[in-house]
């Protein structure tokens, strides 16, 4: 059932009419479930809501969000998003059979804001094992703000992901130069076969002489082969912007005592990480806003 928190967070910037309509389509819908009627209001949105205006939070409604799902937030969300969302979590309440016919219809046919929102409402639906198969596709797109709205912010991928599919996410992310940052359960998510796969990309784009995100290790920092242990060595000694300081969080965090030897080289790097001033978000954030 759509939460009355949702529905008073989008009244917070949309217009009395707007809210009117909406709660007009969500009471037709449950009186009565029509699947023309949904595809109408779902499209309709963009004639009620504006695109240009973000939903409205503050520090005080994170414990209400996190009461729908762990982890789940509407930052960087605009009206659009936040009324397609409601009125699917009003689809989720109808039978399974309808529910899943519906949303595979709408998705089939939807546009670039319509994806966004169907992704982005993954969280809050119900059966995820059949919404499973819909993400796994829907990241294999190259439009980046469909990629976005499953694989940065959004909780469904760490919680339902197998490992497989969990790497792909993260490889594509950088492929297509994500910041990992934003990726929810990239630390909890990380494993020894995503770690060697991350090295051996780092060696194929050092290999053709192109850019390796310092993100790039923070999934590595756990699983110290001889060949990772070499390339943290390498990227310790790089000017780029953010390779030292990468290096410095995966020695930080290395409980055997194998990258000991780069400490003395790491020494200012590695006091910002014990006062908390470097952090693997702090580094994405800077990297983010340096490019």
């Amino acid at each position: 059932m759509v939460s009355p928190f949702l529905r008073d967070l989008l009244g917070r910037s949309a217009a009395a009419e707007s809210m009117n309509w909406l709660d007009d389509e969500m009471a037709a819908m449950r009186a009565d479930f029509n699947q023309r009627r949904f595809y109408f209001a779902f499209s309709g949105v963009s004639r009620r809501f504006d695109k240009h205006v973000s939903v409205a939070t503050t520090e005080a409604d994170r414990p209400e969000l996190e009461k729908l799902c762990e982890g789940f937030s509407v930052t960087g969300w605009d009206e659009f998003r936040l009324a397609r969302v409601i009125l699917l979590t009003v689809l989720s309440e109808q039978p399974d059979s309808v529910y899943q016919e519906t949303l595979e219809k709408v998705l089939g046919s939807a546009d670039l804001r319509e994806q966004v929102a169907i992704f982005s409402a993954l969280p809050l639906l119900p059966e995820p094992g059949f919404l499973l198969g819909l993400a796994r596709e829907g990241s294999r797109t190259n439009i980046v703000d469909v990629f976005d709205a499953i694989a940065l912010g959004n909780p469904f991928p760490a919680a339902h992901f197998p490992e497989e599919a969990w790497n792909q996410l993260v490889l594509k992310s950088l492929f297509i130069s994500r910041p990992l940052y934003r990726m929810q359960g990239i630390d909890e998510r990380a494993n020894a076969t995503l770690a060697e796969a991350l090295s051996n990309l780092a060696h194929e784009r050092w290999a053709a002489g192109r850019y390796v995100s310092p993100e790039l290790w923070r999934s590595c920092a756990n699983f110290l082969t001889d060949t990772i242990v070499s390339d943290i060595e390498r990227v310790a000694t790089s000017d780029e912007p953010g390779q030292r300081e990468a290096a410095a969080l995966v020695t930080a965090s290395d409980s055997e005592n194998r990258l000991a030897h780069l400490r003395e080289l790491l020494a200012k790097q590695l006091d910002a990480v014990r006062s908390g001033d470097l952090t693997w978000d702090s580094l994405g954030e800077m990297l983010a806003t340096a490019s």
